[in-house]
C-alpha cells in the first residue's frame, strides 16, 4: 500500500518545520525530512510503502519496477532509481545532506 506518494513544497514544508520541532534541530530533522527543494516527493518520483512486509517485497522486488529503497534508515521510501529490472543504487544512509 502506498502510504505517501506526491507532495506539494507547502506539505513538505510543513513536515520539515513538525520534525525539527521533534527532533530538536534542523540537522537531525533532516536525517528524516528532505526539503521541498529536495524532496522527491515532491518531484513525483518517491512512494512510501506499508505495511513493514510490503516494503520488505518491494526491497526484494523493486528493481523490476525501477522502484529502490535510497535511504538505509527509512524502509518505506522507495524511489525510481533504476531502470526497470536494473540494479539498485546502495541505499544512503539517510536522507540529510553530505
Amino acid at each position: 500500500m502506498i502510504t505517501s506518494g506526491w507532495r506539494s513544497v507547502r506539505y513538505q514544508q510543513s513536515l520539515l518545520d513538525a520534525a525539527i520541532a521533534h527532533y530538536g534541530s534542523q540537522a537531525e530533522a533532516r536525517r528524516w525530512v528532505n526539503t521541498p527543494e529536495k524532496s522527491t516527493h515532491v518531484t513525483g518520483q518517491a512512494v512510501d510503502i506499508g505495511p513493514t512486509a510490503a516494503a520488505l517485497w518491494l526491497r526484494q522486488h523493486g528493481n523490476r519496477y525501477g522502484l529502490c529503497q535510497t535511504y538505509a534508515n527509512e524502509l518505506w521510501h522507495y524511489e525510481l532509481a533504476t531502470e526497470p529490472g536494473g540494479i539498485c543504487p546502495r541505499p544512503l544512509a539517510d536522507a540529510s545532506p553530505g
